[in-house]
């Protein structure tokens, strides 16, 4: 049997060892190099599955809500437990979700809840990279900070086997970076063992700004597009030195590279796909004039222009880690913050986003979905918030084959277990490669060529459509 899966950061001209002893019995059957690289390729663009959702938006809610203050309130609990926020009714009978969140809880129908997600971490940056790649980290403790043996991001991972328009990139984030503590970057955010030709392109800035621009997508003063392609066209001609380049794995990721960046800048397109100023203000309004709400905006325009994978972090360029009312780490203060900040521009955003899916004709071929890196504790603290808390949190997902109307799973009493239908970081993962089309069993490679899953999870059946 022909073992056909993806090689993870090697080239596909570069084959493990076991791949090439495996070739020299292929003669036998009539089976050529060329052939059985054509037979890889079209397993990695497949997945092997036909798939539910052609697009993904990935939303991260940086500092990790609490389930009590959000999807799973326990007004039966004791004071030290329940917190301030009443339930109110949703559109699904006897579901009730926090009284700040009138608009999604106006839109239950669309989407599933799952109230028993689950994992061991406390950590801001370990649990993070647990939630964003389905693997857990290899270094237990705080303030790990990316490597090139990190597992890749979901959105680098997906983003290989997606088809997408040349002139657009196949994963996208936005609209900042997110830090951890020490204001160093938290891992899981990159394309890690896969190599840097697969970390995300980065749209970071402003939002909020009515000129708001790609800095990256502009071309440099006196340049313009027609100007750039004969310079490359010359560039091309006398670079001959390339061909060289392409036959080593440095230099393919750096061509690679060049090649997307001057699609990016020589096409139109892309430049429309990434212009907010393009809808109309009262569309922007609806979103709100916020981080949140502007990422989600661009992030919808950026898939119905053909990307199909993009990452919205919880994350304002200028937030002081831990101390900002923009921030779910909610230690402090939290029904406050919550109240008149975090709920109303987060229930805004994501209403508007759905609404929008729905009328584009978008929402069934586009999967959404949102959480933190971890839940808050089962009681409130002395400063009138709660901890870290890995062992139970809700998260949302929508569109691209889930189904709608659906709360899955349930937390004990106080919230702070799962009580019912535990679901792990990994099996969000696999459940998201399913949808996608993509076999999450097929492997990639670390940097000693050792084979790994894209995730250890199992799809979870009962949140498919």
């Amino acid at each position: 049997m022909i073992d056909i899966h993806h090689e993870g950061h090697h080239r596909r001209e570069h084959l493990p060892r076991r791949e090439w002893l495996s070739l020299g019995a292929l003669s036998a059957v009539g089976l050529s190099l060329p052939d059985y690289l054509s037979a890889r390729e079209q397993a990695e663009t497949t997945g092997g599955r036909s798939a539910r959702a052609a697009s993904c938006i990935q939303i991260f809610l940086w500092g990790g809500p609490g389930a009590q203050e959000t999807w799973d309130l326990k007004p039966a609990a004791p004071e030290a437990s329940r917190g301030e926020f009443q339930p109110i009714s949703t559109t699904l009978p006897g579901v009730q979700f926090c009284q700040h969140l009138p608009r999604l809880a106006e839109r239950a129908h669309q989407y599933t809840i799952v109230r028993s997600a689950t994992h061991d971490g406390v950590n801001h940056g370990t649990s993070a990279y647990h939630m964003l790649t389905g693997h857990i980290h290899w270094s237990p403790g705080t303030l790990r900070h990316p490597t090139k043996k990190d597992m890749p991001n979901l959105g680098c991972n997906a983003g290989r086997f997606l088809p997408h328009p040349a002139h657009l990139p196949a994963h996208v984030q936005l609209p900042a970076i997110i830090n951890d503590g020490d204001n160093l970057p938290v891992p899981g955010q990159w394309g890690g063992i896969l190599g840097d030709r697969h970390d995300p392109f980065k749209v970071l800035g402003d939002v909020t700004k009515p000129d708001f621009q790609v800095s990256s997508l502009a071309l440099a003063e006196g340049v313009a597009r027609e100007r750039l392609s004969r310079r490359v066209g010359l560039q091309q001609a006398l670079e001959t030195h390339r061909d060289h380049l392409r036959s080593t794995v440095a230099g393919a990721d750096v061509d690679g590279k060049y090649e997307r960046a001057l699609s990016l800048l020589q096409s139109v397109e892309t430049e429309r796909a990434f212009d907010l100023s393009q809808e109309p203000q009262a569309t922007r309004e609806r979103y709100g004039i916020h981080y949140f709400g502007q990422s989600l905006l661009l992030a919808r325009r950026l898939v119905e222009a053909g990307v199909p994978f993009v990452t919205v972090y919880w994350n304002p360029p200028e937030m002081v880690y831990n101390f900002d009312e923009e921030s779910w780490d909610t230690h402090k203060d939290q029904h406050n913050r919550m109240r008149t900040y975090l709920l109303p521009h987060f229930d805004a955003g994501l209403a508007a986003l759905l609404d929008d899916l729905d009328d584009l004709g978008l929402f069934d071929q586009t999967l959404v979905t949102w959480w933190g890196e971890f839940g808050r504790t089962p009681k409130i603290n002395g400063n009138g918030g709660r901890d870290h808390w890995g062992f139970c949190q809700s998260v949302g997902l929508a569109g691209g084959g889930i189904r709608r109307g659906l709360v899955y799973g349930s937390s004990t009493p106080d919230g702070g277990y799962p009580e019912t239908d535990p679901v792990r970081p990994d099996d969000l993962a696999a459940t998201m490669f399913h949808l996608l089309g993509i076999e999450h069993t097929q492997h990639m490679y670390d940097l000693a060529s050792r084979p790994i899953p894209l995730s250890y999870g199992e799809p979870v059946s009962e949140l498919l459509a």
